[in-house]
């Protein structure tokens, strides 16, 4: 049995941050504890024995958002502290190696913003933010202004970047001392429309893969000292569908040799083959889901746990690298709006 977390959109005292478990054997999954949060973590990652969360805003009040500090001790998460800074929401957050600074994405205001940790982990103070520029043409407004949904750093770990959904833009950074300053003539502008999302870099860091959720498609670049070059982009999605979809989640899997993608509307996981001398991607097929697979992880490269954030609900897919089998099981657990995902490969005590 192993521990993983879940964060929650679950309405009124049924938000928050839930402790599950996964059986190593047959995937059955089982609900550990809860955590009440006052505002809805959109985001959680791991930083050794500590988890950061990123706050959307549950009211107007400039007391609540922003971002959460916890340690991780077994079946437990302890508050270290939370940092409401003046009420903003965010979605998506990283720290960088030392554990000195945390960053974040604010998709509202369309901004990307740095911190100080303290030597304990805790969010000390903020060091400022950077506000985005531009728009896109989505008919559905997600483009009237820029909106920074994922930030992240390069594996070279010269550039920190942030992923703007609304401005069609990969934003990057140079960071000192925690302080961010643009690299504009590193900035890479996304076809029109796209409205990207998340990104992950190969193994090897010679690529990287953007997933718009807009266009709902995959691009594939290469990857060189803050240089982005485009080689591929295909669609999530089948050409059959018809349907509303956009397109979320972008994991790898251990070995770098496949690549998953979660699909809201088709309600699906896309499966892809990645080819490790190009970098580009071959779909093998998708699966079908629960409603509104908004977030998901690996699990030992052996299981994918998928948040159906509309069914309320987690599933269970069985992953054999080995044939390239991709399946669904009929083990889930009932979780009320998950959104996010985050698996540990070793358990963590202190």
């Amino acid at each position: 049995m192993a521990n993983f977390y879940v964060s929650s959109y679950g309405k009124d005292h049924k938000k928050g941050i839930y402790i599950c478990n996964i059986d190593d054997q047959d995937g059955s999954l089982q609900c550990l504890k809860h955590i009440p949060t006052t505002d809805y973590p959109s985001y959680i990652i791991q930083k050794d024995h500590l988890l950061y969360v990123s706050y959307k805003n549950a009211t107007n009040k400039p007391v609540n958002g922003g971002l959460g500090s916890y340690t991780i001790i077994e079946n437990d998460l302890i508050l270290n502290n939370n940092y409401a800074s003046s009420g903003r929401s965010y979605t998506h957050l990283c720290v960088d190696d030392e554990r000195r600074y945390l960053f974040a994405a604010n998709y509202h205001f369309g901004a990307t913003a740095s911190y100080r940790l303290d030597e304990d982990g805790r969010i000390d103070c903020k060091i400022g933010a950077i506000h985005h520029v531009g728009l896109g043409p989505d008919l559905l407004k997600r483009q009237t202004g820029p909106h920074a949904h994922q930030v992240g750093f390069t594996p070279d770990r010269k550039f920190l970047y942030s992923v703007d959904l609304g401005a069609d833009k990969i934003v990057m950074y140079r960071v000192i001392d925690g302080k961010l300053e643009e690299a504009p003539e590193y900035h890479v502008n996304i076809l029109p429309g796209s409205g990207p999302r998340h990104m992950i870099f190969s193994k090897d860091g010679r690529f990287a893969y953007l997933v718009n959720e807009i266009a709902n498609t995959l691009m594939v670049f290469k990857y060189h000292e803050g240089q982005f070059h485009l080689l591929q982009m295909l669609s999530t999605i089948p050409r059959h569908f018809k349907g509303f979809s956009s397109a979320s989640a972008i994991r790898m899997s251990a070995s770098g040799r496949y690549l998953f993608i979660s699909n809201r509307g088709h309600d699906s996981i896309a499966f892809y083959r990645v080819h490790q001398e190009t970098g580009k991607v071959m779909l093998l097929y998708m699966v079908h889901t629960g409603k509104e697979p908004r977030d998901f992880n690996l699990y030992q490269d052996r299981y994918l746990i998928v948040g159906c954030q509309q069914d309320h609900c987690l599933n269970v897919l069985r992953f054999h690298e080995s044939i390239e089998v991709l399946e669904k099981t009929e083990q889930t657990l009932e979780i009320p709006s998950p959104v996010c995902i985050l698996t540990m490969e070793n358990p963590i005590s202190k």
